[in-house]
């Protein structure tokens, strides 16, 4: 983890342990040693009010932090991967100007950023500091500010949200039924035109059968006048022949009657 010789047979977790508590210590011997011996020099550290690089400026920025503060930052938890460490710690704003009933409890996140310090050399040392407090913390830690915050503001925001949500659970319902009965409508429209369509096809084909059975009935009637007619005109032409076959043959002598004139 580092290059210090004494630190090679101490476990990865308890030396962790070590340079946590060292870094946040008030003796300022064993945080100049942590900050010489497990920092670049040229590391950086960063927080929501301040960011600054170089071992000797972060030795600064501890001593006055170290000044607002009568009590150490107690450690809550650490938490290490190989090559970052999450710290969750409180810490207590105290100034020496101030009487020592007034303290400030803030919740506070550090996040400490290792690398090797040469490729497969497997010694680590910090190069980053990232220091975060969140907003409810910082809220928290006033006492009027913290009792509002509880018992005003977020009922307040909670009911908000929640009457926020119903009416746009309500929308997006109203919505889902409008768009399943749009859905309905267009299958129904779609059955209606295939249906429409079918009773189409079968107007056409009925028609179609009709306008062929009209021109074959069109076609018998014909035949059958014509069949009639002309069976009206042989007879008609048989009847008035025969007084003529009887004339040409009727060998009874004619007498002319002279009727005598005055």
């Amino acid at each position: 983890m580092s290059d210090i010789g004494s630190d090679s047979q101490v476990s990865p977790s308890a030396l962790i342990k070590n340079i946590v508590e060292g870094l946040f210590s008030y003796n300022t011997v064993k945080r100049k040693r942590i900050l010489e011996f497990y920092f670049f020099e040229d590391a950086s550290l960063s927080s929501p009010i301040m960011s600054t690089e170089g071992v000797l400026n972060i030795q600064y920025v501890y001593t006055v932090w170290q000044t607002m503060n009568r009590t150490e930052p107690m450690i809550d938890n650490i938490v290490f991967d190989g090559h970052t460490a999450v710290i969750h710690l409180t810490q207590t704003i105290s100034p020496y100007i101030l009487p020592s009933l007034i303290q400030l409890k803030i919740p506070a996140i550090t996040t400490l950023h290792f690398k090797e310090t040469e490729k497969d050399s497997g010694l680590l040392k910090i190069y980053k500091q990232e220091d975060s407090w969140t907003l409810e913390g910082l809220l928290q830690s006033v006492p009027l500010v913290s009792f509002w915050y509880d018992h005003v503001l977020r009922l307040v925001m909670g009911k908000l949200v929640t009457a926020t949500g119903d009416l746009l659970d309500a929308a997006i319902q109203q919505a889902e039924k409008m768009t399943l009965r749009g859905q309905e409508i267009q299958r129904i429209g779609r059955e209606l035109a295939i249906e429409n369509m079918e009773k189409l096809d079968e107007y056409k084909y009925d028609l179609h059968e009709n306008y062929m059975k009209g021109i074959k009935n069109w076609r018998e009637s014909c035949t059958l006048d014509e069949f009639d007619y002309y069976q009206h005109v042989t007879h008609s032409t048989s009847s008035s022949s025969f007084p003529i076959k009887e004339s040409l043959h009727d060998t009874r002598p004619y007498h002319l009657i002279v009727e005598d004139v005055d």
